[in-house]
C-alpha cells in the first residue's frame, strides 16, 4: 500500500507546527524549516520552485511526527495495507467535509481517500481518535464479511427518502464503530451516551423500548453487516413487510409517507397505464397515495412522437 499527500494538506500541517500550533516542535528547528524554506524563493522556474516547496515540506511533516501519527493507528487495522493500493491524504473544506472514501478504478485498485482539517495535528489525542474511526470505516468497507455496497437499496424514488436513508446508515454506522472501538479499550470520537442521543434522534419514531434495544445490539455486535443496517434505514418503520398500502407508508410513486392512500376504483385503466410507463415495476396491489393517483386519472391521453424512428 503507497501512501500520497495533497501538498495543501501536507503544507498546511507544517505550518501549524512553524507557527507553534504544536507544543512539541523546539524552537531550533522551527528556525531552520524557516531559513530553509526562504532559500527557495531564489528558484526561477516556478514547477521548480512548487516541487521543491513540497519536498521541503513533506521532510518537516516526517522529522516532525506529523506522518507517524497518521499510520500509527494502521496497525490496529492489519486487512487495510493489503485491500489498498492507495492510502491518500487530503486537506477537508471544512468539518462537514471530513471523512473517508473508498475509490475502486476500472483495473479493480482500492484506494482510499482520508480528508481531514490539518489543525488537528495540534491535538494529537484527538487525531488519534479520528483516525481509528474513519480507519474503521474503511476497513468495514474492504471486509468481505461486512459486505459494504455503496448504493443502499431504497425502494423510494424519493430523492430525499434516499438522502434521509444515507444519513441514518452513517448514524448507525458511526454508533456500530465507536462501540467496537471501546469495547477494544481504544479511545474513540464520541462517547456512548453522545451517540445515543444522536440515535434517538434519527430514529425518533421508535418507542423507546426498541430504541434501547437496537441501540445496544449495534453497540456491542463486533461483527455487524451492511445488510443489516441496510434493512434498518430502508424500512425503518417495517412497512413494506406487510402486503397492500398501510397507514403512514411511503407512496411507491412520489415516496412520501402518506395516509390517504387512493380508493381502488379510482384506479382506472387508463390511469394504471400512465403509471406502468413511467413505474414498470409497479403493481396495482402497491397501491397509490390519492395525490399521485388523482394527478394520473385526470392526464389526457399523450399524443405520439412526432420523431422518427
Amino acid at each position: 500500500m503507497h501512501l500520497r499527500y495533497d501538498e495543501d494538506f501536507v503544507e498546511a500541517a507544517v505550518f501549524l507546527g512553524a507557527s507553534g500550533g504544536h507544543q512539541s516542535i523546539p524552537s531550533l528547528q522551527i528556525a531552520r524549516f524557516n531559513r530553509e524554506r526562504e532559500k527557495l524563493y531564489a528558484i526561477l522556474d516556478p514547477d521548480e520552485r512548487n516541487s521543491a516547496f513540497f519536498r521541503l515540506h513533506l521532510e518537516w511533516f516526517r522529522e516532525w511526527g506529523m506522518e507517524t501519527l497518521l499510520t500509527e493507528p494502521l496497525r490496529d487495522f492489519p486487512l487495510l495495507p493489503q485491500a489498498l493500493k492507495l492510502l491518500a491524504f487530503r486537506k477537508s473544506r471544512g468539518k462537514n467535509d471530513e471523512g473517508t472514501e473508498l475509490y475502486v478504478n476500472e483495473a479493480g485498485d482500492r484506494n482510499g481517500v482520508v480528508a481531514m482539517r490539518p489543525e488537528r495535528f495540534g491535538r494529537e489525542a484527538e487525531l488519534e481518535s479520528f483516525m481509528r474511526h474513519e480507519l474503521s470505516h474503511l476497513h468495514d468497507m474492504v471486509d468481505p464479511a461486512f459486505g459494504y455496497l455503496p448504493e443502499l437499496a431504497v425502494a423510494s424514488p424519493s430523492l430525499s427518502q434516499q438522502r434521509l436513508a444515507r444519513e441514518r446508515y452513517r448514524l448507525l454506522w458511526d454508533v456500530s464503530i465507536d462501540g467496537r472501538l471501546v469495547g477494544r479499550g481504544r479511545q474513540t470520537v464520541a462517547t456512548k451516551e453522545q451517540r445515543l442521543r444522536e440515535f434517538t434522534g434519527g430514529f425518533d419514531f421508535w418507542t423507546g423500548d426498541r430504541q434501547e434495544l437496537v441501540f445496544n445490539s449495534l453497540w456491542n455486535n463486533s461483527r455487524p453487516t451492511h445488510r443489516a443496517f441496510e434493512e434498518l434505514v430502508c424500512d425503518p418503520r417495517q412497512l413494506q413487510s406487510g402486503t397492500g398500502p398501510r397507514p403512514g407508508a411511503s407512496c411507491p410513486l412520489c415516496g412520501f409517507p402518506t395516509f390517504v392512500w387512493a380508493a381502488d376504483a379510482k384506479l382506472t385503466e387508463h390511469a394504471i397505464k400512465l403509471i406502468s410507463s413511467e413505474f414498470p415495476h409497479w403493481t396495482r396491489g402497491q397501491g397509490a397515495c390519492g395525490r399521485c393517483i388523482d394527478i394520473y386519472r385526470l392526464q389526457g391521453p399523450r399524443m405520439p412522437s412526432l420523431l422518427p424512428v
